[in-house]
C-alpha cells in the first residue's frame, strides 16, 4: 500500500521566513508530488517484512519516517529542490509483490528526478530498486554497487533481506555486482564461493582503515565505466556500530561514517547514478537519532556532490 507523506514530519528550526540563504528543507519540501522541476525525490520503503524472514531483528519498518525527519531540519545545499513521495508499506501476500510495488513508483520517479532516494527498511529495497532499474531504463546494461558489510546472495525460495543481490545476477546474466566493505566474519565461506563462481568484486573492510585507497577509486571508477547505469545502495550495517547503533544487524569493526561519505559522494555524482537505496536503518536501536541522522548528512553530502 503506498502512504501519502506525512506532513508532520518536516519540521526543524526557522532562521527566516524570507531569507532563502537560511531556509531548510522543511520549508522547501514538496508534499504534493507535482513539482516536476525537483531535482531530488524521497520514496520510503517502510517494510520489514524481509528482516523477518532473513531472521534479522525488527524494526526498519519505522526508518523510512526518522529519516525524513532527520534530514527535514537540515539546510538546504546546492539549491536542491526536494520531493517527498510517502512510503510503500507492507499488505500484500508476499514480498515480492510489495517489491514489484515499489518499482513501479519508483520508475516513474526514475523518469521524473534527477536523483531519487528509496529509504528503507530491509536490504530487499534493493531488488525492488533493480526491478524499477529495469522498467526505466530497458535495454541498459546495470552494474550494482553496494556498500555493504555482507553479500546478500543467499538462496531462498522467496525474497528476504538477505537474498537481493543473487536475485538479480541469477536473472541478469548482463548484470555486475561490486561490493565496499565485506566483512569476512559476516560471511560464510559458500557466500564467498559463490562470489568467486559468479564473477562478484568486492573489497574488504580492512582495506578502508586508513581511508578510501586510490586503487579501490579506480576500481570503481573502471566498473562504473563498463555499464550504461549504476545502481546504487548502501546497507547502514556496514558502518561501525559506535557510529550506527540503529541498524537491523550492527556492525564490528565496521566502516567508519567518513569513509562511507567519501564513498557515496565519488559514486553518487556519478551521471549514471539516478537512484541511491538506504537499507536497514532501524529507530527501535537507535541512540539519540544517532544512525537516522547520519543518513541524512549523507543524503545531503551526496545532494551537495551530485548539483554543485
Amino acid at each position: 500500500m503506498h502512504r501519502q507523506p506525512i506532513k508532520a514530519l518536516w519540521t526543524g528550526r526557522l532562521d527566516s521566513e524570507s531569507d532563502e540563504r537560511h531556509f531548510r528543507y522543511f520549508q522547501t519540501i514538496d508534499l504534493s508530488g507535482e513539482n516536476t522541476g525537483a531535482q531530488v525525490a524521497l520514496l520510503g520503503y517502510a517494510v520489514d517484512e524481509g528482516v523477518r524472514l532473513n531472521k534479522g531483528r525488527q524494526g526498519a519498518v519505522e526508518g523510512p519516517d526518522a529519516i525524513k525527519t532527520a534530514f527535514a531540519g537540515l539546510p538546504v545545499i546546492a539549491g536542491a529542490m526536494v520531493s517527498d513521495y510517502g512510503n510503500i508499506t507492507h499488505d500484500h501476500d508476499t514480498l515480492l509483490e510489495t517489491q514489484q510495488e515499489l518499482a513501479a513508483e519508483a520508475a516513474e520517479l526514475l523518469q521524473r528526478h534527477q536523483l531519487t532516494f528509496l529509504l528503507g527498511g530491509g536490504h530487499d529495497i534493493a531488488y525492488a530498486q533493480y526491478l524499477a532499474v529495469r522498467q526505466a531504463y530497458p535495454g541498459k546494461t546495470v552494474g550494482v554497487i553496494n556498500i555493504d558489510a555482507h553479500f546478500d546472495t543467499r538462496h531462498e525460495a522467496q525474497s528476504t533481506s538477505g537474498n537481493s543481490f543473487s536475485q538479480i545476477i541469477e536473472q541478469d546474466d548482463e548484470a555486475g555486482y561490486l561490493v565496499l566493505g565485506i566483512q569476512p566474519s559476516g560471511n560464510t565461506q559458500a557466500l564467498f564461493d559463490y562470489a568467486e563462481r559468479h564473477d562478484i568484486s568486492y573489497v574488504l573492510a580492512e582495506r578502508f582503515n586508513s581511508g578510501v585507497p586510490d586503487e579501490v577509486v579506480s576500481q570503481i571508477q573502471q566498473f562504473i565505466d563498463s555499464y550504461d547505469v549504476i545502481l546504487f545502495t548502501i546497507c547502514m550495517d556496514v558502518i561501525d556500530s559506535a557510529f550506527a547503533p540503529g541498524v537491523s544487524a550492527p556492525a564490528v569493526l565496521g566502516l567508519s561514517s567518513h569513509v562511507v561519505a567519501e564513498l557515496a559522494a565519488t559514486i553518487a555524482s556519478c551521471d549514471k547514478v539516478s537512484s541511491v537505496s538506504i537499507a536497514e536503518m532501524n529507530p527501535v536501536y537507535d541512540i539519540d537519532n544517532r544512525t537516522a541522522k547520519l543518513i541524512a548528512y549523507l543524503m545531503n553530502h551526496m545532494i551537495g556532490k551530485k548539483f554543485s
